[in-house]
């Protein structure tokens, strides 16, 4: 029992700090009604630590790669902010939907080019949240912190705003603190998606936030509904795995899942048509 503790200690702690902040941004997302921004984000930030990595030869969990992935993402998040507040003919899912295949398939070239394509490209997709290592936990751990803090100081203007876009009253809408809330987030991605993956990201951030709006209306409830949600499904897919030798990434994202259409069922009991 102590060696299955002391092994998955680490992949737990990294699925602590990821559930915590997702959890929080995942409740914005939804009001905001950009589904599919968190894959976008890690999918532009893959591009860059790939880049960094086929063609200038950087160490995946190096500064050069950290670099380049989040640069590629401050561009993503600008590009975003700007669109979200100058084209209105086009609906802002799509616009993220799109360049989110065009990241994809950018990413799919570069891997095209290089050896060992395909381990680097399953890699992007599941992570490995099992030998997650404690320099990478720690890291991540202070700058989510950082990230929490600046949205806890100021969160009645990032509320506001979700609120209001949940409204669809968006002519007050701030291309800065869209600005903002694009690139924390697409900070938090950039330092998490070699650990978890995308496929794993996308997952933690819309499902607990998604099981959480079936069953309460203030940001305060969602959140703790979220957190609990998310914590209960990481344990058990880390002990799935584990105890089956099963990837650690689909196990998280099979549970989270199972939880969200358990959860949707007894609200469909609990509230009848």
């Amino acid at each position: 029992m102590l060696e299955v503790i002391s092994f998955l200690l680490a992949p737990f702690a990294a699925c602590f700090i990821m559930v915590i902040i997702y959890g929080y941004f995942g409740i914005h997302v939804i009001k905001r009604e950009i589904i599919f921004i968190d894959i976008a984000l890690a999918q532009i930030a893959a591009v860059g630590a790939t880049l960094a990595m086929i063609f200038w030869h950087a160490e995946e969990h190096g500064l050069t790669a950290y670099a380049m992935a989040f640069g590629c993402t401050v561009l993503g998040a600008g590009f975003y902010a700007m669109v979200g507040q100058r084209i209105k003919q086009i609906p802002h899912e799509a616009v993220i939907g799109v360049s989110y295949a065009v990241a994809a398939a950018g990413a799919l070239f570069i891997l095209a080019l290089a050896a060992g394509g395909d381990v680097h490209l399953e890699h992007m997709l599941t992570g490995s949240i099992l030998w997650a290592g404690w320099s990478d936990i720690i890291l991540c751990g202070i700058v989510f912190g950082m990230t929490g803090l600046f949205h806890l100081v100021f969160r009645k203007r990032f509320m506001s705003l979700s609120d209001m876009m949940e409204s669809s009253d968006h002519h007050e809408r701030s291309v800065l603190w869209d600005f903002l809330f694009y690139v924390t987030m697409g900070l938090v991605i950039t330092l998490s998606v070699h650990i978890a993956g995308v496929l794993v990201i996308f997952s933690l951030l819309i499902i607990p936030a998604a099981f959480s709006a079936l069953f309460a209306d203030s940001w305060k409830k969602r959140i703790i509904i979220a957190w609990g949600m998310g914590l209960s499904a990481t344990i058990l897919g880390l002990v799935f795995s584990y105890v089956l030798d099963f990837s650690c990434g689909p196990a998280v994202v099979s549970f989270l899942g199972i939880i969200l259409i358990a959860g949707a069922l007894l609200q469909k009991v609990r509230s009848p048509a």
